[in-house]
């Protein structure tokens, strides 16, 4: 599930708040196990989730219907959202739920959460037409109604995301990568799913290894870097480059000499990508031509030998 890319937001979150307060290395390698194990947590909650926010539903229900008076409605409830099967999967075959209760993911003041994500929902164009449509939803249109929730709600919901702030620091810089992880999940599910199989936490022993690998680089070689940085910038004053331009400069660096599988290309778009995000709109021209120069200097000493 944690991918290069997540590592590399990982390692420039991380590698920043390291030069503010220049941690020794094995709080930093700490910093940074905790971080990812952080991410595959919120991968479980969000799927968890799923099932807290049905359930909730279906406590409204229950309470509507045992009203001294309750309306034609709320005795006879639509019972099509609380009944999908997708969740009735997740539920029922699936160690997620065990999994969030083991890690203390889920609390009894979380329903604040839940009635903010159905009040988005239940206004959702998509949800109105499943929750009215003549006959009985399928499996597929289950799917498609929760699959429409994470791409659209869950990432748009302002008290999730003071929930997520609160549970841990770094889930609301994690959530649009890992809801893709939870919509990939959700992709893999089929009317004929006998357990549902989440996604492990590295995709593989390399990714694990590079994530520690590129940190540690990143972190050795930090000021050396820098001062390459200042020097090659020599047609803008260098204390005004801004500090999260330089750190992604510094980790993008360490991964191409230090990397020689991955491409200097694919490093070149991967942080000048991650220049949009966290910088300027004009970061991402300026941080090329820096990087573009020190590169073509470390051909020419020898001191890269990969493909461009």
């Amino acid at each position: 599930m944690i991918n290069r890319l997540l590592i590399r937001i990982k390692t420039i979150q991380l590698v920043y708040a390291n030069i503010q307060s220049d941690q020794p290395r094995f709080i930093c390698d700490e910093e940074l196990t905790h971080s990812l194990e952080s991410s595959y947590q919120l991968y479980n909650y969000l799927l968890g989730l799923i099932v807290k926010v049905t359930d909730y539903r279906f406590q409204q229900i229950e309470t509507a219907r045992n009203k001294y008076l309750p309306t034609r409605e709320e005795r006879f409830p639509n019972m099509r959202f609380v009944n999908n099967q997708v969740v009735k999967l997740i539920r029922e075959n699936s160690a997620i739920l065990e999994y969030c209760e083991e890690h203390g993911l889920f609390s009894d003041f979380d329903t604040e959460t839940y009635r903010a994500i159905l009040e988005k929902i239940d206004q959702n164009p998509l949800y109105m037409a499943y929750m009215s449509q003549p006959q009985a939803p399928t499996f597929e249109q289950d799917l498609k109604l929760w699959k429409e929730i994470f791409n659209t709600i869950i990432p748009s919901c302002d008290k999730l995301d003071e929930t997520l702030e609160e549970k841990n620091i770094y889930w609301n810089d994690d959530l649009p990568t890992i809801v893709q992880f939870v919509v990939k999940t959700l992709n893999s599910l089929k009317p004929t799913t006998v357990m549902v199989k989440t996604l492990e936490m590295f995709n593989s022993e390399d990714d694990e290894k590079f994530a520690l690998s590129l940190y540690h680089y990143a972190i050795d070689e930090c000021h050396e870097y820098m001062e390459l940085i200042d020097k090659t910038a020599d047609n803008w004053e260098a204390n005004r480059i801004a500090m999260m331009e330089k750190v992604i400069m510094i980790c993008a660096l360490a991964e191409i000499k230090h990397f020689p599988d991955i491409a200097i290309r694919i490093s070149l778009n991967e942080y000048i990508e991650l220049s949009k995000h966290y910088c300027t709109a004009d970061s991402a021209r300026f941080i090329n031509g820096i990087l573009d120069r020190i590169v073509s200097q470390w051909k020419t000493e020898g001191l890269v030998f990969k493909a461009q």
